[in-house]
């Protein structure tokens, strides 16, 4: 890929991501963990599979917004909790307004919640989410159905009413 290449990719995707790491970090990380994704994808400018750019850096920034909360969580719990919020509302916080449905989208698993989320939120393909979670197209197919019907079944239920 040349640096030209690399260029059209960075102003192509770099509102997308910002985007995806307002929805999942403080505001104030938001531009230092940009900047070191695409620092990464310039490195591995070789390895991003043609077409599927985007999908590979949400991959890559779900290790980097892992590897900030894995930072963050050493910090004192207590002290965090009479700060003010300063990081933007989470896209499901956003998606969620209902009670229902957000105590509904609570009950999922972590791993459930980000297949949801990439595919309502961040409007990826069956392959895109495959490729962003580094799982086969049919792994990403089967557990973003079933993770659906799970979440329609707790909609259901009478305890979210």
């Amino acid at each position: 890929m040349s640096p030209e290449e690399f260029s059209a990719l960075f102003r192509a995707h770099l509102s997308q991501v910002s985007a995806y790491l307002a929805r999942r970090l403080p505001e104030s990380a938001v531009e230092e963990v940009a900047s070191e994704l695409f620092e990464i994808a310039w490195a591995k400018k070789n390895q991003i599979p043609e077409g599927f750019a985007l999908p590979w850096l949400y991959k890559s920034a779900r290790y980097l917004v892992a590897n900030y909360h894995r930072k963050e969580s050493g910090r004192s719990r207590i002290l965090a909790s009479f700060q003010e919020p300063v990081a933007a509302p989470s896209a499901e916080a956003v998606a969620l307004a209902d009670l229902g449905l957000s105590e509904a989208f609570s009950a999922l698993t972590r791993s459930e919640r980000e297949l949801i989320s990439l595919w309502a939120l961040e409007n990826l393909t069956t392959k895109e989410i495959s490729l962003a979670l580094e799982i086969s197209e049919n792994a990403a197919g089967i557990r973003l159905s079933r993770a659906k019907a799970k979440l329609k079944t707790l909609l259901s239920d009478e305890s979210f009413d």
